[in-house]
């Protein structure tokens, strides 16, 4: 995908006529377009990061400005990274394959007595993934949830667990 990088100071410079292009016209407007160049820069940056876990990963190295990150060599240098959520098989009593099960069926005037083995949030994970951080880096939890919250994909649940280089 291409993304068209605008050059608002040179873009000023090309639509002043002559008798108008003077030094402190030129600082003017470029004190004033300031403003309107920082937005856009982090918009675009904003658009073409999304929630998939390398983006995300990347957005939070740059984030933390890592020494010796390195977007190209994102696997062997980022020190902030993603792990999913291992979540547990269930365990059942038998197979389907099975011909009877008799231990398993339900005896009509026993209603009240029934013990369920599965409840109905037993094997419901918290969290979708946990983002690691190093603990040799500060950072203020809500500012770090703030900018994941950003980019991450609704729906998707998170922690932020340090750990030791």
């Amino acid at each position: 995908m291409f993304w068209l990088t605008v050059k608002y100071k040179e873009l000023i410079k090309q639509l002043l006529w002559g008798d108008v292009r003077k030094p402190k016209t030129i600082a003017f407007l470029g004190a004033i377009i300031n403003p309107l160049e920082k937005i856009y820069d982090k918009t675009l940056y904003q658009q073409q990061h999304d929630g998939r876990t390398i983006y995300l990963e990347k957005v939070l190295n740059e984030f933390f400005e890592i020494v010796g990150y390195d977007n190209q060599n994102h696997e062997q240098t980022k020190l902030v990274y993603i792990e999913d959520v291992l979540t547990q098989p269930k365990l059942y009593l038998y197979q389907e394959l099975e011909d009877e099960v008799s231990f398993l069926e339900d005896e009509p005037d026993n209603d009240l007595e029934d013990i369920f083995l599965d409840g109905e949030n037993e094997n419901d994970v918290a969290f979708s993934f946990i983002v690691f951080v190093p603990d040799t880096y500060p950072f203020s939890e809500p500012f770090l949830r703030e900018l994941i919250d950003q980019y991450r994909y609704i729906g998707k649940k998170y922690t932020i667990q340090t750990y030791t280089v």
